[in-house]
């Protein structure tokens, strides 16, 4: 959300990225970005699908007696479905958690040494300015719409969607004014997430 009345000085922040930061700000991604319900309970919904398709299937075709297929449903309505949704309630936790993140952000710092290096960034109205010992780049605010906010960092989101850039600013590189200035510049230039 650009606005050209609002002018905040430059914010400074000096860092070098570590990998409970870019965890941070795939987790806050993560949270961010919501999703229907049905997605949240594929899982769920593909095993109750397929189980009472072969049951359904075997009842028609003749192979399961009709007797049989009804104890079957019973079976699956009472067992199956109370299993599969409770195996989900037990995994959401995991799926959702950090360690699938660490995994990525391993791979990340890993295949990219640059990241791990001291980092000075400007945080202006037309953008945010990078420099290390590797060079410079500059990216717009039309790159990054959407941030969210957490404890640890201020994340800079490319789209809603899951993989998505994410662009980690660490608090722990700005100084005590730093974090109002860069909350002025981020509500200028860009939509927060919850």
């Amino acid at each position: 959300m650009p606005s050209e009345n609002v002018t905040a000085d430059p914010v400074e922040l000096h860092y070098t990225l570590t990998s409970d930061d870019l965890l941070d700000g795939f987790a806050a991604q993560n949270r961010s970005i919501s999703r229907p319900w049905y997605l949240r309970w594929l899982s769920t919904l593909l095993t109750v699908g397929v189980i009472a398709v072969v049951f359904v299937s075997s009842a028609v075709s003749g192979n399961v007696a009709a007797g049989t297929a009804a104890i079957g449903a019973v079976v699956v309505l009472v067992v199956v479905v109370p299993v599969a949704v409770g195996f989900s309630l037990l995994l959401r936790p995991l799926t959702h958690g950090s360690w699938i993140y660490r995994l990525q952000v391993r791979q990340i710092m890993r295949g990219n040494p640059a990241l791990s290096q001291p980092m000075h960034v400007m945080v202006t109205e037309s953008g945010v300015h990078f420099s290390s010992a590797t060079g410079q780049s500059t990216t717009s605010w039309a790159q990054y719409p959407l941030h969210v906010e957490t404890d640890r960092s201020f994340a800079l989101l490319a789209s809603q969607r899951r993989g998505g850039a994410v662009l980690v600013l660490p608090k722990r590189g700005l100084d005590a004014a730093g974090s109002a200035t860069l909350r002025s510049l981020l509500a200028a230039h860009s939509r927060r997430l919850p």
